[in-house]
C-alpha cells in the first residue's frame, strides 16, 4: 500500500492504530481499480469464449451445390452447440469465390476450380462425377448407365462459361452433337430447360441433387471419367479463428454420414488428421 501511495503521490489510507479508512482520494481510485478489474475480469471470460469457439464470426465462401446441399444441416448442427457464434455463407462460381479469397473476404472456401498459387492451401474432400440430365419421361431415364451413343444425336444445354463448362468440354468434344448447342448462363435455367424438355444436359452429381426438379431426374455416364475435386481453400498467411477451425472439423465428421457421399457417384476422399492439421494451421 505504501508503494502504491509513492507511485499515485497522495494518501489513500488513513492509518491508525485502530483501524484503516480509506481517504477521499482512497474512495474515488477504488472505485476506479473496482471498474478496471470488473472490464478484465469480462475481457478475459469473452477470450476465452473466442479461444474455445463458442463465440466468433465465421465467412464461408461456397459453391452453390456445396452451399445448397450440405451445408444448411451443417451450419444448423454447428448453431445448436455454438448459438453465439455469427456464421455468413456466400455461394457464388468458382471464379467469383476466387475474386473473393484474393480481396480477403471469407475465412476460407469450397471450390473445385485450383490454381497453382502457392499462397493458398488445399484440402481435397470430394470427388463429384459428371451425371446426364433429362426428362424423367426420356426413354434414356430407364438405363442405369448413360453411354456414348445414347447423347450424340441430341440437343444439349450447356452452361455458358465457368467451372463447369471447362468440366463438360471433353465430354462435348466426345459426343461431337452436329446440332447447336443451348447456351445459358445459371444452373437453374439449365434445369428449367431440361424440364421443358428442350434438351439434355450433364451437370456434377451434387449440382444434380441440390437443384433438383420434379420433372428431371439424372443418371450416372459409362463413359470415360469425367468429374470434378471439390477442395476447401484457404490463403497460408491467414489466421483461421477457433471457431472456424472447429466449424471445418465439425463438416469433415459430418460428411463421413452416407447421406453426404457414396450418393450418385460422389466418393469421399479420406482426410487425415495430419492433413487436417496441416491445413488448419498456419
Amino acid at each position: 500500500i505504501a508503494n502504491l501511495e509513492d507511485i499515485a503521490g497522495v494518501k489513500l489510507i488513513t492509518r491508525t492504530t485502530r483501524s484503516l479508512k480509506l481517504t477521499p482520494a482512497g474512495e474515488v481510485f477504488y472505485k476506479d481499480a473496482q471498474r478496471v478489474l470488473d472490464t478484465n475480469k469480462r475481457l478475459m471470460k469473452n477470450i476465452a469464449l473466442w479461444s474455445n469457439s463458442a463465440q466468433g464470426k465465421i465467412s464461408i465462401l461456397a459453391i452453390p451445390s456445396i452451399a445448397h446441399f450440405q451445408l444448411p444441416a451443417i451450419v444448423k448442427k454447428y448453431l445448436a452447440i455454438y448459438p453465439d457464434v455469427a456464421i455468413e455463407v456466400h455461394d457464388n462460381t468458382d471464379l467469383q469465390l476466387r475474386h473473393m479469397l484474393d480481396a480477403g473476404e471469407g475465412d476460407f472456401a469450397f471450390i473445385s476450380k485450383t490454381s497453382k498459387d502457392t499462397d493458398l492451401k488445399y484440402l481435397p474432400i470430394l470427388k463429384d462425377p459428371l451425371r446426364w440430365i433429362g426428362l424423367k419421361s426420356d426413354p434414356l431415364a430407364a438405363k442405369k448407365k448413360i453411354e456414348l451413343k445414347d447423347v450424340q444425336d441430341r440437343q444439349l444445354i450447356v452452361l455458358r462459361q465457368g467451372a463447369i463448362r471447362e468440366m463438360v468440354e471433353p465430354l462435348l468434344l466426345k459426343i461431337k452433337s452436329a446440332l447447336p448447342m443451348i447456351e445459358v448462363d445459371q444452373q437453374s435455367t439449365l434445369i428449367g430447360m431440361v424440364a421443358a424438355g428442350l434438351g439434355i444436359s450433364f451437370l456434377p452429381s451434387l449440382s444434380c441433387q441440390s437443384w433438383g426438379n420434379p420433372e428431371t431426374t439424372h443418371r450416372a455416364l459409362g463413359f470415360g471419367d469425367f468429374h470434378r475435386i471439390i477442395q476447401i481453400t484457404r490463403y497460408v498467411d491467414q489466421d483461421l479463428m477457433p471457431c472456424a477451425t472447429e466449424f471445418i472439423r465439425l463438416y469433415l465428421r459430418e460428411i463421413q454420414d452416407s447421406k453426404f457421399n457414396s450418393k450418385d457417384g460422389v466418393e469421399l476422399i479420406p482426410v487425415t488428421e495430419a492433413a487436417m492439421t496441416k491445413f488448419l494451421n498456419k
